[in-house]
């Protein structure tokens, strides 16, 4: 499975619910299909998604990347005019 859309069948959702919801909030959504047709879209809820987010968002808090004279030396392009400011 990628992290985008997947495609898997209403059997293997009944096979393997449990594997397959474990990780839904990281996916865009999963087409179902049944017959081989596309049937259902499901979706992680956009709260969970978020929190999940908000999660990684800081996950290098309180270590030795949370510098951000590192951050400005990592964010300087040479094409851009403008620096980015933190």
């Amino acid at each position: 499975m990628n992290n985008y859309n997947d495609i898997i069948s209403i059997t293997e959702l009944r096979r393997n619910f449990g594997e397959i919801t474990k990780n839904l909030a990281l996916k865009k959504e999963i087409i179902l299909t049944r017959g081989g047709e596309p049937f259902a879209i499901l979706k992680p809820a956009p709260n969970v998604k978020r929190k999940l987010l908000m999660k990684a968002a800081g996950a290098w808090k309180n270590t030795e990347l949370d510098d951000d004279k590192l951050w400005k030396k990592v964010l300087i392009r040479k094409s851009r005019k403008k620096p980015i400011t933190l």
